[in-house]
């Protein structure tokens, strides 16, 4: 079978380390893969001490996945890097058609604590992704992805006597007539589109209601809803409502500016009244730190994301699940501010929220 638009499916590498510590990550992307497309679960071992994972451990995993019902294969694989493993893996693992095209991830929560190693490490991977020609998927919730810690507490307190049970996530319950919010900024491909169309077929999310958000103008306002209305019919979408953001080009909210500069504070190189070597010398001692050029340069890109998230909070807060269009990484943009712009899109929400770009590639067929 040759590849086209018609037979596609969200294949989906997920990096989830042990999938058992990420269950809402395993859960999430099988609702919308289980019986129609390819699920790894990728484990990438940064450890030298853990290189080799047991088999014992391998088949546990398995196991849990299969208790689960989820439909899955586990992959571990050693890597010095993130980066380096999930560029191993998007290139070995699959066999023939059966081969990832969407790396799903998790969102960095840690990312002001951690080392700028691990961050460079992380933004160069979705870097990376996007130049071999795959989607992203990056999935935040509220309380965080990792329960290892819960695990490790469950294991204490277990007696002989209590089987361990299953944690449960907000994706094994039904969402009754709740809505999934698209947040449409960018063509790419319609990946964000069909994802929450794959997610309404299932029993769980049937009464949910997709709502589509793009943006737009006051003056032509109704015209670019019907136009896009129609669009969604062409494509067989069963979208509820579709709604233009009119107000997207205001400016944000200063306090919620200020906010977002406080969150970069640490980070700042403030270069601003120092010389030329100065300023050099500072740049190579701290690469990852953001220079005022840039953070000057970028402010109109930075002040968007504030405003879009005051305007995902406000129509989004009874939502069960919020889609964001990825922003792609770009060269002159610092790892620390595309980090903080993706905290800042996806901040404050009571959903899980998914921010996602998929390949360009033409994945929904239009119908005339």
């Amino acid at each position: 079978v040759e590849d086209h638009v018609k037979n596609f499916r969200p294949q989906c590498l997920v990096l989830t380390g042990p999938p058992n510590v990420r269950p809402a990550l395993v859960d999430f992307v099988s609702s919308f893969t289980k019986n129609i497309s390819l699920m790894i679960c990728g484990d990438i071992l940064m450890d030298n001490d853990k290189s080799v994972v047991p088999q014992h451990n391998i088949e546990a995993l398995v196991k849990w996945l299969n208790r689960r019902k989820v439909r899955s294969f586990y992959t571990p694989f050693a890597g010095a890097s993130l980066r380096e493993g999930t560029h191993s893996l998007l290139q070995a693992t699959g066999l023939g058609k059966l081969k990832p095209n969407t790396l799903v991830m998790g969102f960095k929560t840690n990312w002001q604590e951690c080392t700028p190693h691990s961050l460079e490490d992380y933004i160069t991977t979705v870097n990376d992704t996007f130049d071999l020609n795959y989607g992203v998927c990056i999935l935040r919730m509220m309380d965080g992805l990792d329960i290892s810690e819960e695990i490790e507490c469950e294991d204490d307190a277990a007696s002989d006597e209590v089987p361990n049970e299953q944690t449960r996530t907000v994706f094994q319950t039904k969402q009754g007539k709740k809505t999934i919010d698209v947040y449409w900024i960018s063509d790419d491909g319609g990946l964000t589109l069909l994802v929450p169309y794959l997610l309404t077929r299932r029993k769980r999310w049937r009464q949910s209601k997709v709502r589509v958000f793009i943006v737009g103008d006051q003056q032509n306002m109704e015209q670019q809803r019907k136009e896009m209305v129609s669009l969604l019919r062409k494509f067989r979408l069963d979208v509820h409502d579709v709604i233009v953001m009119t107000d997207s080009e205001r400016p944000p909210l200063s306090k919620n500016m200020k906010r977002f500069e406080e969150t970069l504070e640490p980070f700042r190189l403030k270069d601003g009244l120092k010389e030329e070597a100065a300023v050099q010398e500072l740049r190579k001692d701290c690469p990852w730190k953001v220079s005022d050029k840039e953070l000057e340069s970028l402010k109109p890109k930075s002040e968007k994301k504030v405003r879009l998230n005051e305007i995902i909070r406000r129509n989004s807060k009874h939502a069960a699940l919020v889609l964001v269009s990825l922003p792609v990484p770009r060269t002159d943009c610092p790892s620390v501010l595309y980090m903080a712009w993706l905290d800042t899109l996806t901040g404050g929400l009571h959903c899980p929220a998914l921010l996602i770009r998929g390949n360009q590639q033409n994945v929904l067929t239009f119908y005339c």
